[in-house]
């Protein structure tokens, strides 16, 4: 769905794990830290309930308990 490009110019992948890491350097450069992982889920939550998205399937893609 999202891709980045290299150093090298190649496309690649967007992978949870280097969006993340991305995300996580640049809130540490502004100096915020980076425990906003949860804020992310919050949002992506509050979004899709917002569009009427059934709670069962924000319940199962967001892995609740």
């Amino acid at each position: 769905l999202f891709s980045w490009q290299d150093k090298l110019g190649n496309i690649r992948p967007m992978v949870k794990q280097h969006a993340l890491k991305h995300i996580n350097c640049v809130i540490a450069a502004w100096g915020w830290g980076t425990t906003f992982r949860h804020s992310f889920h919050i949002g992506g939550a509050s979004f899709y309930l917002a569009q009427k998205v059934d709670p069962e399937i924000v319940h199962l893609a967001g892995r609740w308990r």
